[in-house]
């Protein structure tokens, strides 16, 4: 399991840095469209959780069998990624919060 946990830490991470890349140029063509100010959680919230949590699955976490301890570790490392993910730019940061 730690094994796992480390290339499924690694591998977030990555996969965080592409999904900020590719928001970030999202995000420069609507920036001032006011749905996606509106939406903004869409993007940066529920799109990188769900990919990030279908990269735990694939890589065994939150199966039949697996330790419970490594899926609770494996959910905190998503919500701390996505809590980094945060503090991209956009027009949201500074009046959402």
């Amino acid at each position: 399991m730690k094994e796992r946990l480390l290339g499924f830490v690694f591998c977030a991470i990555l996969a965080a840095y592409a999904i900020n890349i590719a928001l970030d140029s999202i995000h420069r063509h609507w920036s001032q469209a006011p749905w996606f100010q509106t939406h903004w959680i869409i993007f940066f919230v529920a799109i990188p959780a769900i990919l990030l949590l279908g990269l735990a699955w694939g890589m065994g976490f939150f199966r039949r069998g697996t330790e419970h301890w490594g899926n609770a570790l494996a959910i905190v490392v998503i919500g701390l990624v996505i809590y980094l993910m945060l503090g991209a730019g956009y027009s949201c940061w500074k009046y959402c919060f």
